[in-house]
């Protein structure tokens, strides 16, 4: 069994660490048989460098392959998720969310592999998740605010299946859940998330995301990918912490 992992210096949420939807997504592979993962990262995950899967309880802790200076980047463990009461907008009210996306010069991490709008298509997911408005002046069909967007999974997203591998469904349901909070700047500190069916890249996906609350520096969010017709492929939990300033890009 492969109880080794890397994150592709790719797959970055800030500057110089991975995104933690992403890496949380990949390394949520090491528990095949839970319906729904639980991940707690506990430092900035390292680009580019082999990360080891070690057992811990009924999970796992992911840790850099250094005897001498390991450190634990993340923990994961099975859990259960309740289906969220949530529906989808519809693509055409997704897409005009995203629309109204927030001045690029204005976005805190622009090379988010995620919602980063200054990655190519075909690159980055381009996740750009607004507020949702409906041309009628009704905010949203549910029963709190959410965000929305469209999203268009590229095909170098699927595996061997041909189906979007897992760790790109847990991605495009990370950094939604930041602009439903809409508190900057802010780090995903837990993610749960539980996968209900992996569709091919052929088709269009609407991704949305409502915030949950606070206590003190934690935020909480939800969110959740949608199908064109309205059904839901995956949601998750989050817990976000609110931080000082990101760390700024390492000088090379």
């Amino acid at each position: 069994m492969i109880d080794t992992l890397t994150i592709a210096r790719r797959f970055n949420g800030p500057h110089d660490s991975g995104n933690g939807g992403y890496s949380a997504g990949l390394a949520a592979q090491f528990l095949p048989d839970a319906q729904a993962v639980e991940a707690t990262i506990r430092a900035p995950i390292p680009l580019d460098r082999e990360l080891r899967a070690h057992p811990a309880g009924d999970g796992i802790d992911i840790m850099t392959d250094d005897a001498s200076t390991r450190i634990l980047i993340m923990s994961l463990q099975p859990t259960h998720l309740v289906v969220p009461d949530v529906k989808s907008p519809g693509l055409p009210a997704a897409r005009l969310a995203a629309h109204k996306f927030r001045d690029p010069d204005d976005h805190v991490l622009p090379h988010c592999f995620v919602c980063g709008p200054n990655r190519a298509a075909g690159d980055g997911l381009r996740i750009f998740a607004d507020w949702l408005k409906d041309p009628s002046g009704i905010e949203n069909p549910n029963t709190f605010r959410i965000v929305a967007a469209p999203w268009q999974p590229a095909p170098d997203l699927a595996d061997s299946s041909g189906r979007i591998a897992p760790e790109f469904l847990w991605a495009a349901l990370d950094c939604p859940g930041a602009f439903a909070i809409d508190k900057e700047p802010i780090l995903l500190g837990r993610m749960s998330a539980r996968i209900m069916f992996r569709p091919t890249t052929d088709a269009p996906i609407v991704v949305v995301a409502w915030a949950r609350g606070h206590d003190r520096r934690k935020h909480f969010a939800g969110s959740a990918l949608f199908t064109e017709a309205g059904d839901l492929l995956a949601f998750s939990e989050q817990t976000w912490i609110q931080i000082n300033a990101h760390a700024p890009p390492k000088e090379i």
